[in-house]
């Protein structure tokens, strides 16, 4: 269309008459407006674009914290063994107990709202060992910190990483044998930063730790990697996903154990059985102890030193069949009384809730972990 003004404008002021002057203004003025309506138009779109993906960012928003609340519905509603009413079968519903046949733990499926939809994943926080507790002002060295080094040892990991955690964490600046502080190195570093001598904040706080590379932190090599067998994606054992909250049909959940393969889990990034919150001025609190019922294979294994695959795997089996109800069931297993009452247990207190909102091709992530004998949110994330 611009084209044709353009060709005939050129006619025009070839002829050079009063008329031909007129149309030549008139002309001009249609090319402006079109030109200026084009732009408008290609910018209207642009900004319609930009709101709706701002709108739908939005509704994903709050879709993401709808889960939130709804994932600590569950909890709460597991912790009051409410949730009977609703499951049947081979389903865990003492609430002084916490295994993976419990509600919390189960796969949900995505749930459909009127805008969007929620993905929901609930992580037990006290299947792993809580670094934040190598050391506080009273103790020097916990027993958490040599479960962490066996930890290390058998992801064939270097030893000194838990000294490194260890100084990190503890409160003063003395560097252990095979650490590090902030005088002899975080300080010496391209971009210099001291050691934090306090609990960690989140668990990604160890990229910040002498000798955790990512590569080690999202467990994509070093150590052993690539070197073991006899591994397996976990070991939760059957878990039918729930196909429906609300319906108010009973959930029946296969009692078949018998063909599961137990062993060590391929995952080996490090935030999936180290942890950084709990109580890290009593380690003796409840709060910080390992439930048996949802640790690891690579967590039970570093408990002590007689903890063979052999050990290990017995009790995977056991818990399987039937959740612990206490920790002197495996007192034939784990003989010390003072790691099975100082350090174990078969209840939960902190989660790990992964929401995803999503409306459309639009998600967005929010992460929380919910104390739940506290009632609060403890960390919160978005992304």
């Amino acid at each position: 269309m611009l084209l044709l003004i353009k060709k005939a404008i050129g006619k025009l002021y070839q002829k050079k008459t009063t008329r031909g002057y007129v149309l030549i203004i008139v002309l001009i003025i249609i090319a402006a407006i079109i030109s200026i309506s084009s732009e408008f138009l290609i910018l209207a779109q642009t900004n319609t674009r930009y709101l709706q993906s701002f709108t739908n960012r939005q509704k994903a928003y709050w879709n993401a914290r709808s889960g939130i609340n709804l994932a600590i519905e569950l909890l709460e509603a597991d912790k009051r063994g409410s949730i009977a009413n609703f499951l049947s079968g081979d389903i865990e519903t003492d609430p002084n107990v916490d295994s993976y046949k419990d509600i919390w733990a189960l796969p949900l499926p995505e749930i459909p709202l009127e805008n969007g939809s929620i993905q929901l994943l609930i992580e037990d926080e006290n299947s792993k060992i809580n670094v934040s507790v190598l050391a506080n002002e009273f103790v020097d060295q916990t027993p958490y910190y040599v479960i962490t080094q066996r930890f290390f040892i058998n992801m064939g990991l270097p030893i000194d990483l838990a000294d490194c955690i260890l100084d990190w964490v503890d409160i003063d600046d003395a560097r252990s044998p095979y650490g590090a502080e902030s005088s002899d190195y975080y300080q010496n570093l391209k971009r210099p930063y001291k050691a934090k001598n306090a609990a960690l904040d989140t668990i990604n706080e160890l990229l910040l730790i002498k000798g955790i590379s990512s590569l080690i932190f999202y467990g994509l090599g070093g150590g052993n990697y690539g070197l073991e067998g006899n591994l397996v994606d976990n070991n939760k054992g059957l878990q039918n996903v729930i196909e429906s909250l609300t319906s108010g049909t009973k959930i029946e959940i296969s009692k078949d154990t018998s063909l599961i393969k137990i062993g060590k889990e391929k995952n080996r990034a490090l935030y999936n059985y180290l942890r950084a919150n709990g109580e890290s001025s009593d380690y003796l609190n409840d709060i910080n102890k390992i439930n048996i019922n949802t640790a690891s294979f690579r967590v039970l294994s570093a408990l002590t030193d007689a903890m063979t695959d052999d050990k290990v795997t017995e009790i995977i089996r056991r818990r399987l069949q039937k959740p612990f109800k206490n920790v002197d069931e495996i007192s034939d297993i784990i003989t010390d009384e003072t790691i099975r009452k100082n350090l174990l247990t078969v209840r939960s207190y902190i989660f790990k809730i992964k929401s995803i909102g999503k409306v459309g091709s639009t998600s967005f992530f929010i992460v929380a972990y919910y104390h739940r004998e506290r009632k609060q949110i403890i960390n919160w994330s978005e992304e």
